[in-house]
């Protein structure tokens, strides 16, 4: 007969540590849109909802959604602020060795993402946000709570069994999706990108009871990393295209004269990150989705 593994308990565990992770990101930030922490707290924000999507439902129809949708609803509102920064240091660091494209590359990454004329902390904006997330973290521990205690009626191995049951059948359901969707173009690589983020996250919850996790986690960050790479150039291609369009006399000019380069960038990206679907894919076809 299959062991199943103590789910419940390694669920409520991974909640608390979430929440560490992103106040301990929190406590380096003077606001929630500050660049030295930006990246860091939405990777936290990600996994903390792609675990509460894997596992919501438990112990009532709706549980885990709360803090799934208010930890999404925040990582999107910190979006913007995250692709000016990344385009506006591609810029910084593309054309560094060109005399003549640095001054345009720069004159736009200023328009970009302009730098903060005000010095003080700004986090009040995001209290409202926090707040919400605060209380979606308190309401999941509340839930998995009542299933630790005796004599509840989901209580001991038959929560473990109906959550390890959920697990598998949507870690399943991800990893099809993912495959059928094949090696992806440019136009659909930010939605593998994304749908291979929430299949490694979830797949982080169970690294140590699903075996092959470890070794194929090495695979999603290639293609995170190749994928990241290339969305970004094709977002800062639409930034600059906009300025050709619509900026000033000098801005139109300085955006057509980087293009070029710009667009045999993100081809190459785009190919880096096929490859490394293509790894992945071949890992995905041999990995099961099964406990030990």
């Amino acid at each position: 007969m299959t062991r199943v593994p103590a789910l419940v308990a390694h669920l409520a565990a991974t909640v608390s540590a979430q929440r560490t992770a992103i106040e301990q990101v929190l406590s380096r930030a003077d606001r929630l849109d500050d660049p030295r922490v930006l990246h860091d707290l939405r990777v936290a924000l990600r996994r903390t909802a792609a675990v509460a999507r894997l596992t919501r439902g438990i112990p009532d129809p709706g549980s885990g959604d709360p803090l799934r949708l208010t930890a999404r609803n925040l990582r999107r509102s910190l979006s913007p602020s995250r692709t000016r920064e990344v385009c506006a240091a591609l810029l910084a660091v593309r054309f560094r060795r060109d005399p003549v494209r640095r001054k345009a590359a720069a004159a736009l990454a200023e328009r970009i993402a302009p730098k903060p004329k005000e010095t003080r902390p700004r986090r009040r904006a995001g209290d409202r946000r926090l707040l919400l997330l605060r209380r979606a973290f308190a309401l999941r521990d509340a839930e998995l709570a009542r299933l630790a205690r005796p004599f509840s009626f989901l209580g001991g191995g038959a929560s473990d069994a109906e959550l390890a049951a959920r697990v598998r059948r949507r870690l399943r359901k991800k990893r099809r999706r993912l495959l059928a969707a094949g090696v992806p173009d440019p136009g659909a690589l930010h939605a593998a990108r994304i749908a291979a983020k929430d299949l490694r996250y979830a797949l982080e919850f169970v690294r140590d009871i699903v075996p092959g996790v470890p070794e194929i986690l090495k695979a999603f960050q290639a293609f995170q990393d190749t994928a990241g790479d290339a969305h970004d150039r094709i977002e800062l291609i639409a930034l600059v295209e906009g300025f050709s369009k619509r900026g000033s006399p000098p801005l139109r000019r300085a955006a057509r004269t980087l293009l070029p380069a710009l667009r045999l960038d993100a081809e190459r990206a785009v190919r880096r990150a096929q490859a490394a679907y293509r790894l992945l894919a071949a890992r995905l076809e041999v990995t099961r989705m099964t406990f030990e």
